[in-house]
Order: structure tokens, then C-alpha cells, then sequence
């Protein structure tokens, strides 16, 4: 078949974190005459971000990318994680590959790099930053859009993949599909990079405080800084703190003084922590949410990744995961016609999927960040228990069925 009487897909990715470039990778390797677009509001590629992990599937994706080895060169180079009293000694520990540091643990800007460089170079693929989408009109042809920047162009497929906070999710779904789907889980948390000394060890040190409180430090690949991580974690889930609520819409100055007010006098590291904070030029501060939907497509636009389904701990994995099934499931449509049933079966394959993950482990995260004294020391003796049997092991793990790909035919790029 000539290229020419190939179903042409004109496609708009708002969104240039993990899933929009895995997708458009993806989209690229169909068998379909594909133009895509990958949308950014920021005006450049974020250079920042916590330490993320890639697990199951998501590997094997990585792998059918050429990408495995460049992924492992930027591995944070991080060797287990260790927890601490409140004195500062290690209680219990944990190895690589065990129930916290993954094999695969990258920060997520190199990984958003990595995707980045494996995508801008195609002919087909598109970035544009520092716009956004102001409004969808769908037809049964097309989807009429309308730029920030004062652009209108038709797409046959719109995808929102910009995040747990996605602004585009509300001109995709209506009111009724979002209602009470961003749910918080009662935590705040600021990420950062500090000097590195050299008493630091490759390890994820993790410190908590009564009062949901807690300080960690993480080992980057870059051997001049680590990464640094405040966090507050309220009573239940839902719960928000009316300070940092006020700082959080007064800008970086206001959050990084509400981090003071609270942990200033933590212990362990927390001078040394908060004194890097302060000079940090990398801070970023977010609520805990989760985002649960009864729908993630409407005609012809889908959300992918955290804009349809933020999934605490395993997000980045899903989003890898989903952008190859939605490729997959587009790459067998006949005309651009087929849209609306392929988006149609990409859901149903992969709620399948969501479904096994969606749920956070019982208590999490207020067992993790316990309120009193007397439940820091039930955690504790939970986690040197956990450690020392290593009973954690035994419990059931996604069988390796569960985790093969789904076949698709793609094409060389």
C-alpha cells in the first residue's frame, strides 16, 4: 500500500511530558500517514522534577525504543532506601529492587529528555511551546481548535496528556465525567535539589515527624547535587491546610516560607535541607491527588496518562504503558472514521489494565507519615519487621502474563 492511500491522522498532543512524546514515538511507528503536533504551555522543555521509576510493561516499551541503555546511563544511581529514627539512625532498610527503589529510577526530566530527543527529530512530529488550547468544537470529521496564540486548526484526534492538573480535560469532558475526579490524598509535597556533601551515600534516606512531617534525600546522577523532598501529609485523604492552600497561590517565596514555619525545627537534616531550599532554583510544590474517571474519550479525544488516571507511585509507568496501547489501537484503524471506536477499545483494553493499580495500599499515605508519636513507632516496627524478614517478598506480585505487551504491527522510524 502506496503512502498516499494510507489513512491520513492529523494529531494534536497537548502535552510534552511522558505520555504525549511516547505517543507521538508511537504514532509514528503505525503504518498510518501521520502528522502530529506535541502542544506545551511551558515555554520550554521543564528541566525539573522528582525521581520517577519505571516498572513491568513500561520496561518492555522502553526497550522496543532503543532506549533501555540511555534510560540506565541516567539512572539516579540511587542503591536501596533507608529509613531513620528520630536520631537520625537507619531502622530499616531496603535493597535495590525491592518493595521501594526500582531498578529502573530516573529523574523525570531526563526521562522527558530521553523521549524528547527520540521524537523531535522525525519529520512528522511537531513541538510547539508556550501555547495552549482555549476551546474544542468536535464534528463528526474533525476537531475544530482554537490556540491561546490565536490559531484555529481542524485534527482528527485530540489527545490531553498534560498532567494531573490537565487544564484541556474540561473542554474534553463534560461536567457530570469530571465531577469529583481529582482527589486529593491529604498530602503536600515540594521537591528540589541541594548540594551534595561528601557524606551522602546512593541511598533514599526518608525521615518522618510526628504531625504527618517528613524530610528525604535522594542521590542524582549528577554527583554535585541530590535531591530533596518536605513533605506534610494530613489526617485523611480529601483534607486540605488552609497555609499552605494561601501559600501555594502566592507564588514559590510564600510555599518556601510556609516549609519553614514547619520544619524548621524537624531535626535529622532539616537546616541543611531547608538552607538548599532556600537557594534552589529548581523548586516545585504540588497537592498529592489522585484523578479517577468514568470516561477518558469523547469522539474523537482521549486523555492519556495523569490527565485521565494519576495513579500514586506507578503513574509514569501507565502513562508508558497507555500511549503504546492507544498507538496500537489507532494503528488498525481503516479511515479517520474508525477514531471514535479505536479511542472506544483503547479504553477497554486498558481499564483492564488501570484497574489491577488504581487503588493506593490500605492507609497510604497516612500510615507512611503517621500524626503522633505512638503511630511513628507502630510504623517503624512495622518497616524493621518488613526488613529484617523480608516478608514482603511473599506478598503477590503482577504475574508476568499480565505483564507482556499487547502485539501491534509498527514500523521501522
Amino acid at each position: 500500500m502506496s503512502l498516499s492511500t494510507l489513512p491520513k491522522l492529523k494529531v494534536l498532543i497537548s502535552g510534552a511530558g511522558i505520555a504525549g512524546p511516547c505517543l507521538a514515538y508511537w504514532l509514528a511507528r503505525t503504518r498510518l500517514n501521520t502528522s502530529i503536533t506535541v502542544l506545551e504551555r511551558s515555554p520550554v522543555p521543564r528541566p525539573t522534577g522528582q525521581a520517577i521509576e519505571i516498572r513491568g510493561p513500561a520496561i518492555e516499551v522502553i526497550k522496543r525504543m532503543k532506549l533501555e541503555e540511555a534510560v540506565r546511563s541516567r539512572t539516579t544511581t540511587e542503591e536501596g532506601t533507608r529509613f531513620l529514627s528520630s536520631s537520625g539512625k537507619t531502622i530499616a532498610e531496603f535493597g535495590l529492587g525491592d518493595a521501594f527503589t526500582a531498578e529502573y529510577e530516573i529523574l523525570r526530566a531526563d526521562l522527558c529528555g530521553l523521549f524528547l530527543e527520540a521524537t523531535e527529530s522525525l519529520k512528522n512530529v511537531e513541538y510547539i511551546y508556550g501555547d495552549h488550547v482555549t476551546s474544542l468544537q468536535q464534528t463528526e470529521r474533525s476537531v475544530v481548535v482554537s490556540f491561546a496564540g490565536g490559531a484555529k486548526q481542524d485534527f482528527d484526534l485530540v489527545v490531553g496528556a498534560d498532567g494531573a492538573t490537565s487544564k484541556i480535560r474540561s473542554l474534553i469532558l463534560d461536567e457530570e465525567a469530571r465531577k469529583d475526579s481529582y482527589k486529593l490524598i491529604g498530602q503536600y509535597v515540594a521537591y528540589f535539589s541541594i548540594p551534595r556533601q561528601p557524606s551522602d551515600t546512593k541511598h533514599w534516606y526518608w525521615y518522618n515527624a510526628p504531625k504527618g512531617l517528613g524530610l528525604m534525600t535522594r542521590p542524582h546522577r549528577n554527583p554535585s547535587t541530590i535531591g530533596a523532598y518536605a513533605l506534610c501529609t494530613l489526617p485523611a485523604h480529601g483534607q486540605r491546610d488552609p497555609a499552605f492552600e494561601e501559600a501555594m497561590d502566592q507564588g514559590t517565596d510564600a510555599q518556601k516560607r510556609i516549609w519553614h514555619k514547619y520544619l524548621d525545627n524537624l531535626g535529622w537534616e532539616a537546616k541543611r535541607i531547608l538552607n538548599g531550599m532556600d537557594q534552589a532554583d529548581d523548586f516545585y510544590m504540588s497537592r498529592a491527588a489522585q484523578v479517577k474517571l468514568p470516561k477518558w474519550t469523547n469522539g474523537r479525544a482521549v486523555l492519556l496518562g495523569d490527565a485521565a488516571f494519576a495513579t500514586f507511585g506507578i503513574g509514569t509507568t501507565l502513562a508508558i504503558h497507555s500511549a503504546y496501547v492507544l498507538a496500537g489501537e489507532l494503528s488498525k484503524i481503516q479511515s479517520t472514521s474508525d477514531i471514535p471506536k479505536a479511542l472506544g477499545r483503547y479504553e477497554e483494553v486498558f481499564r483492564s489494565i488501570h484497574a489491577k493499580f488504581q487503588d493506593l495500599p490500605p492507609g497510604f499515605p497516612q500510615f507512611a507519615f503517621p500524626q503522633t508519636a505512638w503511630g511513628l513507632g507502630l510504623r517503624d516496627s512495622a518497616l524493621w519487621l518488613a526488613s529484617k524478614t523480608k516478608a514482603y517478598k511473599l506478598l503477590p506480585t503482577e504475574s508476568e502474563e499480565n505483564s507482556k505487551l499487547t502485539e501491534y504491527d509498527w514500523v521501522s522510524v
